[in-house]
């Protein structure tokens, strides 16, 4: 059994609350690192990458490769990018990260206050019951998003910096949660695709919107269309928010296996190209999605109904044409208050207070 975490310190929440994210090291089972790896490769239905072949990572996939799965479990569609859901409720991926770090999750939003994992899939059947939401994380902390993978390519003198790659992809979720958990079960050097954070841009929206902090009611939710199964959320922005980030350098985060990040459902991010070809490394990224159970309480409950299909991500959901079925209306407002850190552990509502 591994040895319990020690809990986040107060500088760690303090940094949590003032830049929107915080980095801790050597987190993740070894072990179960590399069984999500073996359970990774046991997916790949690609014809052309191959684990014992670096060499057919660096090339980008073919056309006729770039394919996915209807419901999205195991989506290749784009040239460098490989997103596998299939494994998201396996008991070594939730081993792996939620239960590893749950104390450091409750620590953040309240003990006994955050929706908890559970297992709905096996490497042998990746849904028994069919019962899964499989391959979106709408379903509220309850699975891992999967396995998101950037394949290495060769860096030229056109290729853009990555600091451009990532203002020019930057984007917030617009899935309700509080925040995100994402760790590398490989190593991840300097420019080898890791995900790049907008520090501070959690505040972006609220200052913008500040009735954008009652999550689940900002949120805009269309529910699984009872024929196609697609079902979406839907944020709101200002047009010009994005601007903002002109003034402000990403941070990007790399690092060995086990190294994981905890960053703010709020906040821009971005992928960013994986240089890493000597020797070629493929970026593997695990990622969990965080929710209070009061948010999963007035967002999903007798509100989201799980029809006859999966529930795609929406790329998937254009790709084939699957119609979306109209928006809710929102949920009541959030019982605990206004404020951007209201429905918070009293540890985060004191590191804001004395911000």
């Amino acid at each position: 059994m591994a040895t319990p975490l020690p809990p986040l310190t107060a500088e760690d929440i303090r940094h949590f609350v003032e830049y929107g994210f915080v980095v801790k090291r050597n987190v993740l089972s070894r072990s179960l690192c590399a069984m999500a790896r073996d359970r990774l490769w046991a997916g790949n239905t690609s014809s052309h990458l191959r684990r014992d072949d670096p060499q057919t990572w660096t090339t980008g996939l073919p056309e006729a490769d770039r394919e996915s799965t209807i419901d999205g479990l195991n989506d290749r569609t784009s040239e460098y990018g490989w997103r596998l859901r299939e494994l998201a409720g396996d008991q070594a991926m939730i081993d792996l990260l939620p239960r590893r770090v749950f104390p450091w999750l409750e620590q953040l939003l309240g003990e006994g206050e955050v929706v908890e994992p559970q297992v709905t899939s096996s490497p042998a059947d990746p849904d028994p019951r069919g019962t899964r939401l499989r391959g979106w994380p709408m379903w509220g902390g309850k699975e891992l998003r999967g396995v998101y993978c950037v394949l290495p390519q060769e860096k030229t003198d056109a290729s853009p910096a990555l600091a451009d790659v990532a203002r020019a992809g930057a984007h917030i979720d617009p899935e309700p949660m509080h925040f995100v958990v994402s760790g590398y079960i490989d190593t991840v050097p300097k420019g080898g695709g890791g995900i790049s954070l907008f520090p501070g841009s959690h505040r972006l929206l609220y200052e913008a919107v500040p009735e954008s902090a009652d999550l689940g009611r900002y949120s805009i939710l269309h529910p699984p269309h009872p024929e196609s199964g697609a079902a979406e959320f839907v944020l709101p922005q200002p047009s010009d928010l994005k601007d903002k980030l002109a003034d402000i350098e990403p941070f990007e985060f790399y690092g060995d296996e086990g190294d994981l990040l905890l960053w703010h459902g709020r906040m821009y991010h971005a992928a960013t190209p994986n240089y890493c070809t000597d020797p070629p490394q493929i970026r593997q990224l695990a990622l969990y999605d965080v929710y209070k159970k009061s948010v999963y309480d007035r967002v999903f409950t007798g509100r989201y109904v799980k029809g006859p299909r999966a529930s795609p991500p929406p790329s998937i959901r254009g790709r084939y044409g699957l119609e979306l079925g109209p928006a809710l209306p929102p949920p009541a407002p959030r019982a605990e208050g206004p404020g951007l850190w209201a429905d918070w552990s009293e540890a985060v509502r004191t590191a804001a207070a004395t911000r």
